[in-house]
This record gives C-alpha cells, sequence and structure tokens, in this order.
C-alpha cells in the first residue's frame, strides 16, 4: 500500500475553507513528511480522511462534508500550538 499524504492550509481572511497546498503517494507523500518532520511541522494521520483529500486537485478548498473532520485536526493542532508557547 502507498503511503499518501496531504498538506492544507487555512486562512480565514482569503478563503472560506482550507485548502490542499500540496499532496501525493509514495515517494512524494514520504518526501512531504520528512519536510514537515525538518520544519517541524505538526503531523495528523487520519487514513480515511486522506484517502479522500487525496484525489483534490491541489488549490482547491475541501469540500463541506469534510469541514467537521478538518476542524476536529485544526482544535487538536491549536491546543497543541498554545500547550507549546505556554
Amino acid at each position: 500500500m502507498k503511503q499518501k499524504a496531504v498538506a492544507l492550509s487555512y486562512s480565514p481572511n482569503i478563503s472560506k475553507a482550507p485548502k490542499i497546498v500540496a499532496s501525493g503517494e509514495g515517494f512524494f507523500a514520504k518526501q512531504m513528511i520528512n519536510q514537515a518532520l525538518q520544519n517541524r511541522v505538526e503531523i495528523v494521520s487520519d487514513k480515511a480522511l486522506v484517502d479522500s483529500l487525496v484525489r483534490l486537485p491541489i488549490g482547491s478548498e475541501i469540500p463541506k462534508e469534510m469541514y467537521d473532520s478538518v476542524a476536529i485536526i485544526f482544535r487538536y493542532l491549536l491546543s497543541t500550538q498554545e500547550k507549546k508557547n505556554n
């Protein structure tokens, strides 16, 4: 089974929903993960969500059906960032 990775970005002042900024499978997914680790970017694994998001074009906003799943991940990331800052 190929490894998959998706990178999301969200700027509420610019877009209504998070956007896919990078996506890949296999070698490219491993490169994305290595770059994230080297840059201390938090990685969250959700196989079902990644399987859905990896099919979407880079630059596209996530579909409304995925808002809740992505919001849970973003809340988690914000809480870990707040803990690091305190």
